[in-house]
C-alpha cells in the first residue's frame, strides 16, 4: 500500500498535538516528528517549514542528518566550443578546471564552471555538510 506524502499542515497538526500533550516544557521533539519533517524537505521551502512548525534551521541540522549521496557525472566539452582567449592567463593560471553540479538532500543545487580541480574536495565537503 502506497502512503501519500504528508502535507505541511498535517505535520503542523502533529507538532501542535505533541506540544499540547507533552509533559515537560523543554521536552525534546520526538524522532517520529523529525522523520515527518524529513519528508517535507524538498517539497516545501525551509522557511515555510521552520515558520509553520515553529522550529529553526539549527534544530533541523541537528536532528536530520542529510543523506550524503553524491552522484558524479562525466562532463565532456567540445574543443571547438571552448574559447580560452576569452579568459586571462592569470584567471586560468594553467590549472586544470572542471564544471560541477551538486545537489543536496534538501534540494539546494550548486553549479560551478571553471572550478580549479584542486579546490574540488573543499567545495564538495563544505557544500554537502
Amino acid at each position: 500500500m502506497q502512503h501519500n506524502p504528508l502535507t505541511l499542515d498535517e505535520v503542523k497538526s502533529h507538532f501542535d498535538r505533541w506540544r499540547a500533550t507533552r509533559t515537560k516544557k523543554r521536552e525534546r521533539i520526538p524522532i517520529s516528528l523529525w522523520e515527518e519533517v524529513r519528508m517535507l524537505i524538498g517539497h516545501y521551502s525551509l522557511s515555510d517549514i521552520t515558520n509553520t512548525l515553529s522550529i529553526n534551521t539549527g534544530q533541523i541540522k541537528d536532528n536530520i542528518k542529510p543523506e550524503s549521496k553524491i552522484d558524479f557525472v562525466e562532463v565532456k566539452t567540445d574543443p571547438l566550443t571552448v574559447h580560452p582567449e576569452r579568459f586571462t592567463e592569470s584567471f586560468l593560471d594553467h590549472k586544470q578546471t572542471c564544471s560541477i553540479e551538486l545537489l543536496r538532500a534538501n534540494g539546494v543545487i550548486l553549479k560551478i564552471n571553471l572550478l580549479p580541480i584542486d579546490s574540488l574536495q573543499t567545495i564538495i565537503s563544505q557544500f554537502m555538510e
